[in-house]
């Protein structure tokens, strides 16, 4: 299930003294089963593109297509039904849309809704839960009885059990401590891997841009500045910072390394694995050297 946007315009407040475009003419293609992150600065327009995904927003011009379905600004709501069950939105403190009583209740509410029988919703709800890891001891709870980072994984299996295929992310580690984040981002990561959704990312964390996207978009007041691998963008440490943009901290620490005298050849690495790996050789042929 691709997604393509072929020249993307949105204007906000068309037509109106207020009107504010916040995309300019957007061009690009999210293939299938890939782990795509969108990042920019504050108001780059990366939530308004996020929206275009399931018709929340739609195009002034333009167009954007998913699974051969093409979205425009003539496109009823009616038209979109199946499209909204096919992907699934986890937005910041995606939690606070919790309402039911108990926990498999709440995950259970949207496949009840799109014609699932009570046990079929319910059966699915534990399915769900299981693959957030959600223990069984907290599925008669109600969701308001546990921490933070539970009832996030709830609000995700309530998503989840829509079965979409493509889950959009916008911020979704926003407001857990270290620990939660990491646990949520490798949930999100074994999803990709495991049920081949196709994942769309909204971050600021570059951390979590290297460590699980392979293709990146970058933003700047509506417009599309940059795409590639990670290895493209942050290649390019001087024209992110003249952009704004933040850099991984295994990057910046390589810098650190680099003014201390550490040789970096090839180029700077900018993941965990890359760096690791090359001190790893330097210290062997250093050792080797010595002996």
């Amino acid at each position: 299930m691709s997604i393509d946007f072929e020249r993307l315009s949105y204007t906000y407040q068309a037509d109106s003294p207020l009107a504010f475009q916040a995309l300019h003419e957007i061009t690009f293609t999210i293939p299938e089963h890939s782990y795509t992150a969108i990042i920019g600065h504050t108001g780059s327009g990366k939530s308004t593109l996020l929206q275009q995904l399931n018709g929340l927003l739609k195009p002034t011009t333009g167009s954007v297509t998913i699974n051969g379905q093409t979205i425009t600004a003539e496109t009823k709501n009616k038209e979109l039904k199946e499209l909204r069950q096919e992907v699934g939105f986890v937005f910041q403190f995606p939690e606070a849309q919790l309402f039911e009583e108990t926990v498999l209740k709440d995950i259970a509410f949207a496949p009840q809704n799109f014609g699932k029988t009570e046990e079929e919703a319910l059966e699915i709800a534990r399915q769900k839960a299981r693959l957030v890891n959600l223990p069984e001891e907290v599925w008669e709870k109600s969701p308001f009885e546990l921490s933070g980072g539970q009832m996030r994984r709830v609000a995700i299996a309530g998503i989840l059990a829509m079965e979409p295929k493509i889950l959009v992310l916008d911020e979704p580690s926003a407001g857990l401590d270290p620990k939660g984040r990491l646990e949520m981002m490798e949930l999100f990561e074994s999803l990709h891997q495991e049920q081949g959704l196709t994942i769309v990312l909204v971050t600021h964390q570059m951390n979590d841009v290297v460590n699980y996207a392979n293709q990146v978009i970058v933003l700047e007041k509506g417009t599309v500045i940059k795409e590639g691998t990670p290895d493209d963008i942050f290649s390019q440490p001087d024209w992110l910072k003249e952009h704004h943009l933040g850099l991984p901290d295994t990057l910046t620490f390589a810098y650190r390394l680099a003014k201390k005298g550490i040789p970096f050849s090839e180029g700077m690495p900018y993941d965990e694995a890359s760096l690791a790996h090359y001190l790893g050789e330097l210290i062997v042929k250093r050792g080797a050297n010595n002996g």
